[in-house]
């Protein structure tokens, strides 16, 4: 029964391989810029391709990556075969390099090209700003009143100290 299911598994993942090899090998071509270049886990990037002028009007063009989900990219009005998206890197993504593959019309698998997104690591990360140790309501002004009833228990705790030390003398325990 076990190896059935392995059998199951590996088959399934060679058909994936090889379904997926047409669209690879159609993207070549094009020039593909991803925006920024270099992106942390959970930054939007754009991908940006030309040489779509081959797609027909109705074409979809898709961007494609291990780095992010698949993005649609749009033409705009006399783009000359220019098409843009964005994605949001995996917040899981793995730091390195990625290729990302456009196809210019996904129902033919015609014109696209290739581009590299460079992941970088969530530890790269500069710190900025001040540690949050948390000011406990200092920050905030208060009010006339607050500041009394503060001063007040802070003198009785004062009296009520000086009263228990002298009562401590006077009885002879130290």
């Amino acid at each position: 029964m076990q190896v059935r299911r392995i059998s199951v598994a590996a088959a399934a993942a060679t058909a994936a391989v090889l379904f997926s090899a047409p669209l690879a090998s159609a993207v070549e071509g094009g020039v593909v810029s991803v925006t920024p270049s270099s992106a942390r886990p959970g930054q939007t990037v754009t991908i940006s391709a030309t040489g779509c002028i081959t797609a027909s009007a109705d074409a979809i063009a898709r961007a494609y990556s291990d780095a992010f989900p698949t993005a649609t990219l749009n033409a705009s009005a006399g783009s000359g075969g220019s098409v843009t998206g964005t994605s949001t890197v995996f917040s899981g993504a793995k730091p390195g390099t990625y290729t990302v593959n456009v196809v210019c019309d996904i129902k033919n698998g015609s014109g696209g090209g290739k581009g590299t997104l460079t992941v970088l690591g969530k530890g790269n990360t500069m710190p900025h700003g001040g540690a949050r140790t948390g000011l406990g309501g200092s920050i905030t002004s208060g009010s006339a009143g607050e500041t009394a009833l503060g001063a007040t228990l802070v003198a009785a705790a004062v009296v009520a100290a000086g009263a228990y030390g002298r009562r401590r003398r006077a009885s002879g325990t130290r």
